[in-house]
């Protein structure tokens, strides 16, 4: 008869570990270690699952920490290489042939408008003079003849912008009678009213040639700007090449510091020498970065920007975008064509000298907003389309699905899906 006792034995006996290591020992050859391998298999394998039961729905928080959703000030910043020019230099020409007789200035000082900086008597022949005027009234010419061509432009850049107001006031008025499911033509010649598909795609279609019109007058427009520009730059230069043909007492066309300034008194100079000297406007330095098409239109005059540059390293100087292209230029590489749009950044109360051109790296807040709900980049997973993050709620983990905003480069608002409060988990950062 099997008695409790019995049963007790049988199974002390058998799960007895001594009893099974005896066991053990006794195996002859690789059979013996064979069985000690899978015995540890084992035993892991089914010490994983029942950590993993027990530990199910619970926080890793040696992968993960927990962090709680609060409400902060957030901005986003685009970061992008630009360089630093000075918009303001003007190069003073030197003379067809001449000697320095007198210089009131060194290299390197400040001027101001007005300013005497050398004498110069001119050695120039009648025939250099003769040339000098015929360049100038050239460049008059050109000047007065590149004026018209923007002025013509200008009136058709009007003409075309009023071209796409008018077509897309009709285009959207056809809409707005399409919401209400209104579909009648008020204006159409017959018995029922109504637009036809011919119309409507006629309505799209001249909406969509009058702003292709519009880009193309914007450009001509632009470009005629240029050559005003262009031709008012020559025109100066060919009038300062006359007045050198003579004696003349040379003073600052502008305010600003001198350089290149390299002649002595006495010393005999001519055309070949390229320029007398150079004055610098450092209240007038110019940033420019290139902006692809996602970019571009996060950019908006008026936003504020830092920028640094390798020879003030432990510096940031302020700054501010002043024109933003809407029209951009198309450029071939081997990759394939990409479309980039100039940003112009003024830099502000600046108070030390910088070399031209230079690269500098500009930071930009194209998006500000305050005590908004955010989480650290790392705590947003991405998959299938979906943007999740993982809460900590009662002691276990969930997956909510969250609508996210504006992205900083270490904050992510949350629009919706958790509240003020919530934990969350965040990855902890690798070691290296």
């Amino acid at each position: 008869m099997i008695t409790k006792h019995t049963i007790i034995r049988f199974l002390t006996n058998r799960l007895n570990p001594l009893v099974w290591l005896k066991r053990w020992w006794r195996i002859k050859g690789i059979k013996k270690w064979l069985l000690l391998v899978i015995t540890l298999a084992v035993i892991y394998i089914v010490g994983n699952q029942l950590t993993s039961i027990i530990n199910k729905g619970k926080p890793d928080l040696g992968k993960y920490q927990m962090v709680t959703v609060a409400r902060q000030d957030m901005k986003k910043l685009i970061t992008k290489e630009g360089i630093l020019r000075y918009s303001g230099v003007v190069d003073y020409p030197a003379p067809s042939s001449g000697i320095v007789t007198e210089i009131w200035v060194q290299d390197g000082d400040e001027v101001q408008k007005g300013k005497n900086i050398l004498k110069l008597q001119s050695t120039a022949s009648v025939k250099e003079q003769d040339e000098a005027w015929n360049q100038y009234t050239a460049a008059k010419s050109e000047f007065e003849t590149a004026q018209i061509a923007k002025m013509t432009s200008q009136v058709n850049l009007e003409a075309a912008r009023q071209t796409v107001l008018e077509a897309s006031q009709e285009r959207q008025s056809m809409e707005d009678r399409f919401a209400v499911g209104n579909r009648t033509n008020t204006s159409a010649d017959r018995p029922n009213n109504t637009f036809t598909d011919n119309e409507i795609e006629s309505i799209k279609s001249a909406e969509t040639q009058a702003r292709s019109k519009f880009t193309i007058a914007e450009r001509e427009f632009n470009t005629a700007d240029m050559h005003v520009q262009a031709a008012q730059a020559s025109l100066n230069t060919s009038l300062w090449k006359y007045q050198l043909t003579k004696d003349a007492i040379i003073s600052a066309p502008v305010n600003g510091r001198l350089t290149n300034l390299n002649v002595q008194k006495g010393e005999t100079i001519s055309s070949k020498d390229g320029i007398l000297f150079r004055i610098v406007n450092s209240d007038e330095l110019l940033i420019t970065l290139k902006a692809s098409e996602a970019e571009i239109l996060q950019f908006q005059a008026g936003q504020e920007t830092e920028f640094t540059a390798s020879v003030y390293p432990d510096l940031k100087f302020q700054a501010r975008i002043i024109a933003v292209d809407t029209i951009g230029t198309e450029v071939t590489s081997e990759n394939g064509s990409v479309i980039e749009y100039l940003v112009k950044i003024k830099p502000e109360n600046v108070d030390k000298k910088f070399p031209s051109p230079l690269t500098v790296d500009t930071e930009t807040v194209v998006d500000r907003k305050s005590m908004i709900l955010s989480v650290p980049n790392a705590a947003v997973s991405y998959s299938a389309g979906k943007r999740t993050v993982t809460v900590v709620k009662n002691g276990q983990t969930e997956t909510r699905e969250v609508i996210l905003g504006i992205i900083s480069d270490q904050n992510t608002e949350i629009v919706s899906g958790l509240s003020e409060g919530d934990i969350i988990l965040v990855p902890k950062a690798k070691k290296l």
